[in-house]
């Protein structure tokens, strides 16, 4: 009998198997589709390869494809080979690619003939994987020795980081075991429901939809968004009845330009959508509260170091504009000034996050994981989540959020760290030095603007053009801003960002807070 580790994606996988086997557990745009029991066989069969392959309890494998249920047999079949997924988004630029590779140490990486090339250009020296080869049916369903408990790692999760590179987020099994508990629970997810997952299977909020079907034996729709036409074709014809979202998404959805009539079907089914990775503003709120008549509408906040803070539930939506919620089930989230010290209502300070989904640091980074994850004296012993988020706090325990405490930028649900913008547009022959500063943009979170010197006049085309090839698009700036000098600090002549964001915002006329 197959061993069953409480607490991890192991006891998910073989539980759903049995509870809910012959229903559908998964199904793509290609209507490739697995039962809850042939998606177990299937991920059994990609573990066994990977043995094959010389993959070992711990080892970190790679995951580069197309949304797909193949990918999604990929996933659990690097969880049941005992090893730990490390998604890497396509369209990354081969530096950040590279980086990944080395900085994780991957034992090889499974991909698909679109994604490939992007990794043999970036890694030549890293073993490939057809993920065709996983799910090959005529390979018997062999046995594998699972030896993972709940506190081994499950993945890696690459994210921005204020050192200009990506930066690897420890997630363990009990951490994915708990999200989808916490998750399911207060956003009441059922075995009858259907759940269209528009969003990434790179990151965590879009894995927990998969971890959500294997608790709940709720079925996942795997849709890539392209066309708004298209999706909501399929959530009228399929009956869909979640809509896990993003800001960005919501915009690309209601986008005029690809969308010339009003959705057409009946979306009657849909009875909820939730949304992460930004701010949601008065009007996305409209649009999804008039699309979708019968749906409740959850507003959420994390952070990949955490999972997941805080939830507004959809009774207070109208009651208190601009919320980001109240703590999850099983959290506590703190408001602590640079004392350390619970600030009042209204007060603000830094949202420090204690709870079962803290992440165990960053992979080979130790002193930025003491940075934020660290201890303190309420707490003896235990790791918190120091956000780096300011946010206020009300008189009935709601939540606002601010700013952030650091230069991050947070843009269509990525966290950018200007350096990462600014090393790339140094490399443009002439440029003398340049910042990257965020500009508030409620329907991606900000745009990004370069401020930048030059020692002789630059082709403004010609810089976006070389910004564009070498930066991923999420990255790209959307203003660039010539200027002669730009502001420094005393301090050994550090530009000033405060000052370039300042000045940005005066020559996009853009209006400031006080």
């Amino acid at each position: 009998m197959t061993d069953r580790p409480p607490f991890t994606v192991h006891a998910l996988v073989h539980d759903a198997a049995d509870r809910f086997g012959a229903d559908t557990a998964v199904i793509d745009d290609h209507h490739d589709a697995y039962s809850f029991a042939q998606l177990r066989s299937a991920a059994l069969r990609s573990a066994a390869t990977l043995r094959d392959y010389g993959v070992r309890r711990g080892d970190r494998v790679g995951v580069c494809m197309a949304k797909s249920a193949t990918q999604a047999v990929a996933i659990l079949g690097v969880l049941l080979a005992d090893a730990v997924i490390v998604p890497i988004l396509p369209g990354l630029k081969h530096d950040n690619i590279s980086h990944i590779v080395t900085d994780a140490g991957l034992r090889l990486a499974v991909t698909d003939d679109v994604r490939a090339d992007e990794l043999r250009e970036a890694a030549p020296d890293l073993p490939l994987l057809p993920g065709s080869r996983l799910v090959d049916p005529t390979d018997p369903t062999a046995p594998v020795p699972q030896q993972a408990i709940s506190e081994d790692l499950a993945a890696i999760i690459y994210s921005s980081g204020s050192t200009g590179r990506p930066k690897g987020i420890m997630v363990t099994h009990r951490n994915l075991w708990h999200g989808a508990h916490i998750t399911s629970g207060y956003l009441g997810t059922r075995r009858d429901d259907r759940i269209c997952s528009v969003l990434s299977l790179n990151f965590d909020y879009g894995l927990n939809q998969l971890w959500q079907c294997m608790l709940t034996g709720a079925r996942l729709y795997l849709h890539e968004l392209v066309f708004p036409a298209s999706l909501f074709r399929l959530l009228a014809e399929e009956r869909i009845t979640v809509l896990p979202v993003m800001p960005v998404i919501i915009t690309r959805m209601f986008d005029e330009r690809l969308m010339r009539f009003q959705p057409k079907g009946d979306l009657s089914a849909v009875r909820y959508v939730c949304t992460s990775g930004g701010a949601v503003s008065a009007r996305m709120i409209e649009q999804m509260t008039s699309t979708f008549p019968n749906a409740a509408v959850f507003l959420m906040y994390g952070l990949t170091e955490a999972f997941r803070s805080t939830y507004l539930p959809p009774d207070q939506l109208s009651a208190r504009p601009g919320s980001i919620g109240r703590a999850i089930p099983d959290v506590e989230l703190l408001v602590l000034d640079d004392s350390l010290r619970e600030v009042g209502p209204g007060e603000r300070g830094e949202l420090v996050h204690r709870g079962g989904c803290v992440a165990n640091g960053y992979w080979n980074a130790p002193e930025e994981t003491a940075k934020r994850f660290r201890t303190l004296p309420q707490f003896p012993g235990e790791t918190v989540v120091f956000s780096g988020d300011i946010v206020t706090r009300d008189a009935d325990g709601y939540l606002y959020f601010i700013g952030r405490r650091d230069a991050m930028i947070k843009t269509s649900g990525f966290r950018v760290s200007p350096t990462e913008v600014e090393d790339v547009a140094n490399r443009y022959p002439g440029i003398a030095g340049c910042v990257a500063v965020g500009v508030a943009n409620t329907e991606i979170g900000a745009d990004i603007a370069l401020m930048y010197t030059s020692e002789a006049p630059v082709d403004e085309d010609a810089f976006r053009k070389f910004l564009e090839e070498e930066l991923p698009r999420h990255m790209v700036p959307r203003y660039l801003i010539a200027e002669e000098s730009l502001p420094a600090t005393g301090n050994q002549g550090k530009f000033d960002r405060q000052s370039v964001s300042q000045s940005v915002l005066r020559q996009l006329g853009v209006a400031q807070d006080s």
